[in-house]
C-alpha cells in the first residue's frame, strides 16, 4: 500500500511511499479489539436518518436505529463539531432544528424563526454553545437591501420567545465559537467582495472588533486547542480567540490539504482533522485525507493504493468518499462511501492503522454515510 504525505510548507512538498499495494486484502478483525459504538447519520430517498452499529471482535454489527433522532429532510444546513451535530430544515416553510448529542446520545429538536416566513430566508451557519443555539441567516425584504443578522437561541429553554437578533451590515458565510467569543465570517457583497471576521461577545452580544481577511477567505475551523482557524485556498491563518494575534501557514503548489470543499469534517482528541479531499488523477476522486495541523501534513488514502482493481469495482463498488471519522480505541479509520450507480446505496470499510497498515473489514448499509460519531465502551 502506498501513501502519500504532503507537508505543507512555503515552496516544498514532501512526498513518502509508505508500502506495496497488496495482492490480496485481510480482513480479520484483530482479537484484542476494544468494543465501540458507531452513531452514523444516512441520506436515503433524500432524508436523513442515523442508525447504530456496534464494532467488537465480531466485526461490524448493525445494533438498531435511532430512535431518538427523527428522520429529516437532506436539503439542510449541517453543522458539526467533536460533541454535537446539528441541522436546519424546512417543511412546508415551516423551520426545525435538531441537534444531536453525542457525549449523551440524545437528540432535541426546536421549532425556530416563528415570527417570520422561513421561506423569505437565507440560513448561512449554526453553531451550538453552552450558552445558545445561534443561526446566522439572510433576509430577503421587498425593494430594499437584504437584512443580514445572527438570531441567538437561549440554550436554557430552546425556545425563540426569548430570541435575540444581532443585526450585521455584511453577508454572513459561517460562524464558530470559542472561549465565550462567536466569530463569524461576512463578505463585503456591496462594495468590495472583501472578507471580513467579526468577533461578538457570547454575554453581551455586542461587537467586539472586525478584522479584515482579504479576499477568498472560505471556511472557519477550530482547532484542538481552541484556536480560530480561517481558511483559504492557498493558506489559513490561525487565530487565537483572546489577544488575536495571527500566525500564517501558506501551502506549496500542489501541497493545499484540501478540505475547502469538504462536507464532513471529523477532528480527533489529537486535533487532526479526517476529511475529503478531491484528488482529480485518482481511480476514485473524492478521497480520505487527514491533516495535522500542528506538523502542517496532510496524508492522502487513495483507493487503489491499497485495494485491487477487483475489490474497488467489484467487491465495495466505491464512487466516492462520503464520511470519515477515527476510532481511537482502536486506531481505525472509518471510510463511509457511496457505492457506484446505486444512490441509494453505500458502506463503511475499517482500515487498521497500527501496528500495521491493513483493511479490517466492511459492511454494506441501505443508504450513503454522512457523518461519524464514536464512543469506545473501555
Amino acid at each position: 500500500m502506498k501513501t502519500y504525505k504532503y507537508v505543507a510548507c512555503l515552496g516544498m512538498a514532501l512526498s513518502i511511499l509508505a508500502c506495496e499495494t497488496p495482492t490480496n486484502t485481510d480482513l480479520e478483525v484483530p482479537s484484542s479489539i476494544i468494543e465501540a459504538g458507531y452513531t452514523v447519520f444516512l441520506e436515503k430517498d433524500n432524508q436523513i436518518s442515523a442508525i447504530v452499529l456496534t464494532s467488537n471482535e465480531t466485526g461490524l454489527t448493525l445494533k438498531e436505529a435511532s430512535t431518538d433522532f427523527e428522520k429529516i429532510s437532506s436539503s439542510v444546513q449541517k453543522f458539526r463539531d467533536r460533541q454535537y451535530l446539528g441541522y436546519y430544515f424546512t417543511n412546508n416553510c415551516e423551520a426545525n432544528v435538531q441537534l444531536y448529542n453525542a457525549d449523551e446520545d440524545s437528540t432535541f429538536r426546536t421549532a425556530v424563526f416563528t415570527d417570520v416566513n422561513p421561506c423569505n430566508l437565507q440560513v448561512t451557519a449554526l453553531a451550538y454553545t453552552d450558552k445558545a443555539l445561534y443561526i446566522s441567516y439572510i433576509q430577503q425584504l421587498d425593494g430594499k437591501n437584504n437584512y443580514f443578522a445572527l438570531r441567538a437561541i437561549p440554550r436554557t429553554t430552546h425556545s425563540e420567545t426569548s430570541y435575540i437578533d444581532i443585526q450585521l451590515d455584511k453577508k454572513p458565510i459561517d460562524v464558530i465559537s470559542s472561549k465565550g467569543r462567536l466569530f463569524i465570517l461576512t463578505k463585503d457583497e456591496y462594495e468590495s467582495n472583501a472578507y471580513y471576521l467579526s468577533v461578538i461577545d457570547e454575554d453581551s452580544k455586542e461587537q467586539l472588533t472586525e478584522l479584515d481577511l482579504g479576499n477568498d477567505a472560505t471556511k472557519l475551523l477550530k482547532n484542538n486547542s481552541g484556536h480560530i482557524v480561517v481558511a483559504y485556498p492557498e493558506l489559513h491563518t490561525t487565530l487565537d480567540p483572546i489577544s488575536l494575534d495571527k500566525t500564517y501557514t501558506m501551502y506549496g503548489k500542489g501541497t493545499e490539504p484540501g478540505f475547502l470543499t469538504a462536507k464532513d469534517i471529523y477532528m480527533d482528541a489529537t486535533g487532526q482533522i479526517y476529511y475529503q479531499k478531491t484528488a482529480t488523477s485518482a481511480t476514485v476522486t473524492e478521497v480520505p485525507a487527514v491533516y495535522n495541523f500542528e506538523k502542517n501534513s496532510t496524508i492522502v488514502y487513495l483507493y487503489e493504493n491499497f485495494l485491487t482493481k477487483s475489490e474497488l469495482d467489484v467487491k465495495y463498488n466505491i464512487a466516492s468518499t462520503t464520511a470519515i471519522g477515527f476510532d481511537e480505541a482502536n486506531e481505525f479509520i472509518l471510510i463511509g462511501y457511496k457505492k457506484k450507480n446505486e444512490t441509494q446505496q453505500g458502506g463503511i470499510l475499517r482500515l487498521s492503522t497500527a501496528p500495521e497498515f491493513k483493511v479490517v473489514d466492511h459492511i454494506d448499509l441501505e443508504g450513503v454515510p454522512q457523518s461519524f460519531f464514536i464512543k469506545s465502551y473501555q
